[in-house]
């Protein structure tokens, strides 16, 4: 091969190593632009209906203007924006539909906004990933996206323009596939159905507690609550470990350390429940809120040999 070749490529090799953290990031092939976004929305509007005034976009900086006093739960999962369109009958303007979609950036902020949100007794749907009904409103997780329809009523004609757009919008919003950790890793045997949550931050309450699952399961007659969550590093899981033990002591009755079938647990007497929790790795879970002891051991012990 030419030596003048071979150098030319060697040193368009250095100089993209050294550049490349300067290109512009490549935005996903399942991101909707926003004005194509807004052509959607407008193309799904219902015959005999309209867009009131226009289909209107908003970011993580503005929309509280749309959504004031619930903003900052959105901005907690990194929202990006929120694309809003109210539709209304032509010809009776008390017949409304409130369409919001919101763009989450990954299924896993998606999930953990649709998760937080929804009720175990609420009617599941099979729309995207996963989607419930309440009334005639109704609220989906698609890949990245949440959506909510909102309905001014109940009635039946209101129920059936709503699920029509949810249907039509949910085929048209792409979504990359991409797996959401904590609902391939937490086990599935006798968990309570559409109990698993997602807090990018303060899940039980506990502003140590970030990136989290919480989920219920069934333990005979009893429902207990679990969480899980994955760090960097067994160092980073043994910190919150840490955090946790503080905590109980210090809100708690104290702790008791625990071994048991070679598994190291921390049992926190919280006054009228327990919390047993342990570190697998990078992994730190555990069960909370268990009035009986025994039982909360035995189920974390269990919980241990699942994950």
């Amino acid at each position: 091969m030419n030596i003048k070749i071979i150098v030319i490529s060697i040193y368009m090799i250095i100089l993209f190593e050294v550049y490349k953290n300067y290109l512009p990031a490549q935005k996903s092939d399942y991101v909707i632009p926003q004005k194509r976004l807004a052509m959607i929305v407008n193309n799904l509007t219902p015959k005999y209906w309209r867009i009131y005034d226009k289909v209107m976009h908003f970011t993580a900086e503005n929309l509280y203007e749309q959504i004031n006093g619930r903003a900052e739960y959105y901005i907690a999962y990194d929202v990006i924006g929120m694309t809003f369109a109210s539709f209304e009958k032509k010809s009776d303007s008390n017949f409304s539909i409130n369409l919001s979609i919101y763009d989450m950036g990954t299924p896993i902020n998606a999930f953990g906004v649709f998760s937080g949100e929804r009720s175990l007794e609420l009617q599941r749907l099979e729309l995207g990933r996963d989607a419930y009904r309440s009334g005639a409103n109704y609220y989906i997780w698609q890949g990245q996206y949440y959506i909510q329809i909102i309905a001014l009523d109940t009635l039946k004609e209101l129920k059936y323009v709503g699920s029509k757009l949810a249907e039509n919008l949910t085929n048209l919003l792409q979504d990359s596939g991409e797996p959401v950790w904590g609902l391939t890793v937490l086990p599935k045997a006798n968990r309570v159905p559409q109990s698993i949550q997602y807090f990018v931050v303060d899940a039980m309450g506990l502003d140590f507690m970030r990136n989290t699952y919480t989920a219920k399961y069934y333990k005979g007659e009893t429902v207990l609550s679990i969480f899980l969550s994955q760090k960097n590093s067994s160092e980073s899981a043994q910190r919150i470990l840490n955090k946790f033990t503080a905590h109980a002591k210090q809100y708690g009755k104290g702790i008791n350390i625990i071994s048991k079938d070679k598994i190291k647990l921390v049992s926190c007497d919280m006054g009228n429940s327990y919390d047993v929790i342990f570190q697998k790795d990078s992994l730190i879970a555990g069960v909370t809120g268990v009035e009986n002891d025994s039982l909360a051991i035995q189920a974390t012990i269990d919980l241990w040999k699942q994950l």
